[in-house]
């Protein structure tokens, strides 16, 4: 088999891993049998190696004519570039994995479960694995054990030397990256005559805490947290074009993600009013000081905490798609004279800055959530694939994390 029919069968494997097929569940057992001479590298027996699938011809990854007639291409040109786009190199490597969790056993391709056996449920679809594939699967796994058993050191070897680098674990300087891509860098330099201003809030975010009170305030009212957003939202214009003039409290509802627990309908002018809001309402499990609706790493908030001092405020959206706009009210709240802590702050300095690091992890993981695949004291909290646009001159300006090395279980 070919790269191209193996991802396709594998496309259609992902969601329909279990298999009860005899044949296939003997081949597979042989499989998991071969690979218990590899050390294990985590729990549940878990074990991981490199395989390679040939590219190909261009008549392996599909027909000229169908996709000219389903209008995918419009010439030959069109269509040899999409295989190459597809498949730029002449071989693709993948990675897999086993592991086993009691009885059953689960065998991954790039972290995608695609096979599973040992499950005695007669109520779930299964199916069988075509024998072409598994035939492919046993000869690459023959091949990979025997060269690891010959000359394991060798074996490491050609695979630090060889596995593409969008298989890899990487980071690169942002600055960096902006001279590689420049258009990246416009949303930052807006800041310019606002970094030393940053450069204060951080250094008060960074030495001061709850129990600081230059970071409380002796009261709060619900109007007043409406102003502080107003504060945030007028900072980033973003009525600059309504033609009606909105109450602050009236920008909040329309930005802010709408689970407020009530907020929006106490007294904007009494503090006692939002005290006992807080004391009996505010943790319903809504969002209240989600000021800037998003997804679960993509929004922001203005957290509002009660302390022996009084209140105190802490901003936090430090995405790479919102930190222009956190920055920006950060900035605008400083210059209101409004005490607050700027979350991360010294993370989103570093951003502006081009001071930081982007993760760049393997192209079958979503560039989201990713920092166990980096050191913490690195602090990368930035992630990327690393694509095929100027590929060379990121990999030229990356660093690039070891690969773990595969031994031999002696026992």
């Amino acid at each position: 088999m070919k790269a191209p029919q193996i991802d396709n069968f594998l496309a259609n494997r992902e969601n329909h891993p279990l298999i009860m097929d005899e044949n296939s569940i003997l081949a597979l057992n042989n499989i998991w049998n071969k690979i218990q001479i590899i050390k294990k590298q985590g729990d549940d027996e878990l074990r991981s190696i490199w395989i390679c699938g040939n590219r190909g011809e261009i008549s392996d990854f599909g027909d000229f004519q169908e996709f000219l007639d389903e209008e995918i291409v419009e010439n030959e040109q069109d269509f040899n570039e999409m295989w190459l786009d597809y498949y730029p190199d002449s071989q693709k490597w993948y990675k897999f994995t086993v592991s086993k969790y009691q009885d059953t056993l689960y065998f991954y391709f790039d972290s995608k479960l695609c096979f599973q056996i040992g499950e005695t449920s007669q109520n779930i679809a299964s199916y069988s694995i075509s024998e072409d594939f598994l035939k492919w699967l046993g000869t690459r796994i023959e091949q990979t054990i025997s060269e690891l058993k010959k000359n394991t050191k060798a074996y490491n070897t050609n695979i630090s030397k060889n596995l593409p680098y969008q298989k890899r674990v990487g980071k690169i300087l942002r600055s960096d990256f902006w001279t590689i891509f420049p258009e990246w860098k416009k949303d930052f330099e807006i800041f310019q005559n606002d970094i030393e201003v940053l450069k204060i809030i951080e250094t008060l975010s960074k030495s001061t805490s709850v129990k600081d009170d230059k970071l409380n305030i002796n009261s709060i009212t619900s109007g007043d947290f409406f102003r502080y957003c107003e504060i945030s939202y007028d900072a980033n214009g973003y009525f600059t074009d309504n033609i009606k003039t909105l109450t602050p409290k009236e920008k909040y509802l329309k930005m802010a993600d709408g689970r407020d627990c009530g907020l929006r309908n106490i007294d904007e002018n009494s503090t006692k009013a939002f005290s006992n809001w807080y004391e009996n309402d505010a943790h319903c499990g809504g969002h209240p000081w989600e000021i800037c609706r998003g997804g679960n790493s993509t929004h922001i908030s203005f957290f509002v905490q009660q302390t022996e001092l009084g209140w105190y405020l802490r901003l936090a959206g430090s995405s790479r798609s919102r930190a222009t706009e956190t920055i920006k009210m950060a900035i605008a709240l400083h210059k209101a004279q409004i005490p607050f802590y700027l979350q991360d702050a010294a993370y989103l300095l570093a951003m502006i800055t081009g001071k930081d690091y982007i993760g760049i992890v393997p192209e079958h993981v979503m560039p989201r959530y990713c920092h166990s695949y980096f050191p913490k004291k690195d602090n990368i909290n930035d992630f990327m694939n690393l694509g095929t646009e100027k590929r060379k001159e990121i990999v030229d300006k990356s660093n690039w994390y070891s690969i773990e090395k595969l031994n031999i279980d002696k026992k």
